[in-house]
């Protein structure tokens, strides 16, 4: 469907390129990892049964009252002159209730806003969806990003055990600091091992929501070391009710409506008029019949159907009121979040980083020359490494932070049409090939 093409368009994740098309390749691009959520996740098909249901619904709430045929019989087995049949009377019939009010289009207007209202639901499951494959697909760049870390925690702890060794073999360093030195390799090592079932574990999570729990494809096509500028928050705030979780009160509202109208008609009643014949067994005759009905006290009846209907109407509004509140709430808090994350990266990136690899190079040429120990530059070691973890943690919160903020605000829903008309290979994100 349309919308679910403008979706894939306007993911928030970096610039990924389209050149892998679908999961079996080696690495899978964002896009491909959408689309195969969109159009394999179980939880759509769903809709599109609930769609067929009220499909169905409509039909029936489109047609006009049966027509009515009736037989009745009297005056049989009696006594005296009426005995047997020589009184009865037959007679059969044809009625049809003739609706006023416009009844009949008030209650396909009904179940037509039902359908929209679920058409929005499903757009909400979709930006949701959208929104946790964005996630599990960070959740899967940060635990390769870390495995790169850690075959970088291998080799300078290789580094340092040669260093050691030299020192030892010169006389330079006690035994015990080979022995250490080595330790620190082995667990470099085990953790670098670890990291791969971690990363497995990552394409699992994500390539579950297409339904397939062996994945074919070995990498995530992204960069997770570049943040890319976020809207300012108050624009964010200005869209928030383009967001289809606001747009469903919307349908709600208009649902309610029409119920409420619905309700109303009811007020005026229905007229059933029939026609028919009666045979008189006694004069051997037959005679045309004609008849009407009417309920009584309609609008009284309907009372309480009004009210009600006005009830959700009105209840639909406090509620839509509530959540735009709330999510304005909690769009600031994650935009300050953000901020913060964003803040710890180029502080890590641009200062803390260069300033702890200058460090360690200068421990490693003092300890080359005697006159730091082992524990002095292991200590630079760790420290570099713990840096750059923290590195990859803000990049991670920071992607994340802003896939929950585009989720709330759906600051892009107004270029949908303009998107869709985009070449297959334009793709906008936040993560960087």
């Amino acid at each position: 469907m349309n919308y679910r093409n403008c979706l894939v368009a306007i993911l928030y994740i970096v610039s990924l390129s389209a050149t892998q098309t679908h999961a079996a390749a080696e690495t899978l691009s964002l896009r491909d990892a959408i689309r195969l959520t969109l159009d394999n996740n179980p939880e759509f098909r769903t809709y599109q049964l609930r769609h067929d249901a009220i499909a169905g619904e409509l039909v029936t709430a489109d047609q006009r009252p049966a027509l009515r045929i009736s037989t009745e019989i009297e005056n049989v087995l009696g006594t005296g002159d009426l005995n047997w049949f020589h009184g009865t009377e037959l007679t059969f019939s044809l009625s049809q209730i003739i609706e006023f009010g416009g009844k009949r289009a008030l209650r396909t207007n009904t179940v037509s806003q039902r359908q929209n209202l679920l058409s929005t639901e499903q757009q909400v499951l979709e930006l949701d969806m959208l929104s946790l494959t964005t996630t599990r697909y960070i959740e899967l760049a940060a635990a390769e990003e870390m495995q790169r870390l850690l075959v970088r925690a291998t080799q300078l702890a290789t580094e340092i055990f040669e260093a050691v060794s030299e020192q030892v073999v010169a006389g330079r360093a006690p035994q015990a600091e080979l022995a250490r030195a080595a330790a620190a390799l082995a667990l470099a090592e085990l953790a670098e091992q670890s990291s791969a079932f971690d990363i497995n574990t990552a394409r699992i999570k994500l390539s579950s929501l297409w339904g397939v729990l062996k994945p074919e494809f070995t990498t995530a096509e992204a960069n997770l070391l570049q943040i890319e500028e976020l809207t300012d928050i108050n624009v964010l705030l200005q869209k928030l009710e383009q967001n289809p979780a606001i747009q469903v009160f919307a349908s709600a509202g208009r649902l309610r409506e029409a119920e409420l109208r619905e309700a109303r008609s009811k007020r005026q009643a229905n007229i059933e008029v029939g026609a028919g014949i009666r045979h008189l067994a006694e004069l051997n005759d037959t005679a045309l019949l004609f008849q009407a009905s009417i309920p009584l006290s309609s609008k009284r009846r309907a009372s309480g159907a009004i009210t009600t209907a006005r009830a959700n109407l009105l209840r639909v509004d406090a509620e839509r009121q509530t959540a735009l509140l709330s999510l304005k709430a909690h769009l600031l808090s994650l935009g300050q979040q953000r901020q913060l994350a964003v803040n710890e990266f180029t502080t890590l990136q641009n200062l803390v980083l260069p300033h702890l690899e200058n460090a360690l190079e200068a421990t490693r040429t003092a300890f080359e020359s005697g006159r730091y120990s082992y524990l002095e530059l292991s200590a630079a070691q760790k420290e570099l490494l713990d840096g750059e973890l923290s590195l990859i943690q803000a990049a991670s919160r920071a992607h994340l932070l802003r896939v929950e903020i585009e989720r709330l605000s759906g600051e892009s829903y107004p270029e949908l049409n303009s998107i869709n008309r985009e070449a297959p290979g334009a793709f906008s994100a936040g993560i960087s090939q």
